[in-house]
């Protein structure tokens, strides 16, 4: 995309960019980049002395806090994902980084969204597409879109990993789109469950014929596409063996754990497939890959116990998910901030794994316990723990040599850490302690 056609995006426009994280500073350089002379207000939850002196030093921006805003003046709000807005808002010149890059860079574009193993299969998409494209890793990942654009090529391809906030409201959608799941999440944000499905599913609702949509058969929007590939009917994995459409493929060397990473692989073979990604290329690729940190994350054996980082789960599936991909686990870790989701699923896998220690900690912890004992349903091996410390102190002395203590929470992380990945990291530091 030449810069004169984001330029015009731009040009002649009062522009607020509200929040300043990570995407919010990526906003306002590329906006620099293209409109030099631009002016730009920035607005803020929070304003520090130190935010003052970095927006002062980009020149000819005002920083404002955001509870002092009048968001009717402007001609574009780039808004940061997350940010909840209130029903009554008037979101006509509403828009994120995620929806200008779409509609510039669509056409390049395989979005990965899902409320579990996007992160994976969007590395996985990225991998793969670089033994024979130049593609760029993106999103929600950890890497704003705008970063890329100085260096984007119209023949490149972006593997771009989507969230609901991301999409919410979003009037464009990419050339490959992957919907890989559903389950209660964000339901902090979200009026209900069926919001935030549709929130989701903007990630294929605006396609162009012919663009390719790649669906689990399970979504309540799956029936919208008829031309789609289904996950569970047209692409899913028999053990190793990878089926997409008529493409079957046994993949045998391969560091990732479980049934739910290999069904993750057939949706990646059928993007392969799409973008005429030889097999030899694939198999290096996924030879290659090393599974993300927090994710099904060996961390390490200390005392002969082994322990395995799963901090990203943050519903009661993903905790499922884990327990099936490690049948050597004595000791399940679960438990962290309560946002009011259903547990009823991971709740009869618990009660009937009586062969299990499983060690509730922080709010979801208690309520998922109280939930069992008020169905009568309480086993020996279950036992409450304040904290994370206290849960792996109790952990090391259940679990027998050879075998595994599985931090798998099932729950946000929010309420006593920055995020899952400081959450993950203080396992693994404590695991290996004495």
């Amino acid at each position: 995309m030449k810069q004169e056609e984001w330029r015009n995006e731009f040009a002649g426009r009062k522009i607020l960019i509200w929040g300043f994280g990570r995407e919010g500073r990526s906003s306002l350089l590329w906006i620099r980049t293209v409109c030099p002379g631009l002016p730009l207000d920035i607005a803020d939850g929070t304003i520090t002395e130190s935010l003052k002196s970095e927006v002062q030093s980009y020149g000819n921006v005002r920083l404002l806090a955001q509870d002092n805003v009048d968001f009717s003046s402007y001609d574009m709000i780039l808004k940061a994902p997350g940010i909840p807005v209130p029903t009554s808002f008037d979101r006509s010149n509403l828009t994120q980084q995620t929806h200008l890059f779409l509609k510039h860079h669509g056409f390049q574009t395989i979005g990965i969204t899902g409320t579990k193993g996007k992160s994976t299969t969007t590395s996985l998409v990225h991998t793969v597409l670089s033994q024979q494209y130049t593609c760029h890793l993106i999103g929600n990942i950890g890497i704003p879109c705008f970063d890329i654009l100085p260096v984007l090529e119209e023949t490149d391809l972006c593997a771009f990993e989507i969230s609901c906030h991301q999409l919410e409201d979003c009037p464009y959608s990419p050339h490959t789109a992957v919907f890989l799941n559903l389950y209660q999440e964000h339901l902090d944000h979200y009026a209900d469950y069926q919001a935030y499905g549709n929130a989701k599913a903007n990630i294929f609702r605006h396609q162009k014929p012919g663009e390719t949509a790649i669906l689990n058969q399970e979504l309540f929007c799956a029936e919208e596409r008829t031309d789609a590939l289904l996950i569970g009917r047209d692409i899913r994995a028999e053990g190793h063996l990878l089926i997409a459409g008529s493409h079957m493929l046994e993949v045998t060397d391969c560091s990732l754990i479980g049934a739910h990473n290999y069904l993750n692989l057939a949706v990646v073979l059928a993007v392969a497939d799409r973008y005429g990604i030889r097999e030899d290329a694939f198999r290096s690729a996924v030879s290659s890959f090393a599974p993300l940190h927090h994710r099904l994350e060996y961390i390490g054996e200390h005392n002969g116990i082994r322990f395995v980082n799963d901090s990203i789960s943050t519903i009661g599936q993903a905790a499922i998910a884990a327990l099936n991909s490690l049948p050597d686990t004595d000791v399940i870790l679960i438990g962290g901030m309560d946002r009011g989701i259903d547990y009823a699923d991971l709740e009869e896998v618990l009660k009937e794994r009586k062969d299990l220690y499983i060690i509730f900690m922080y709010a979801t912890g208690r309520r998922i316990m109280e939930e069992l004992r008020n169905q009568g349903a309480v086993h020996d091996h279950m036992i409450l723990k304040a904290d994370l410390e206290e849960a792996l102190a109790c952990a090391k002395q259940y679990c027998r040599r050879g075998h595994i203590v599985l931090l798998s929470p099932a729950a946000s992380s929010y309420d006593h850490f920055r995020n899952f990945e400081e959450r993950g990291e203080i396992f693994a530091r404590l695991a290996l302690e004495s």
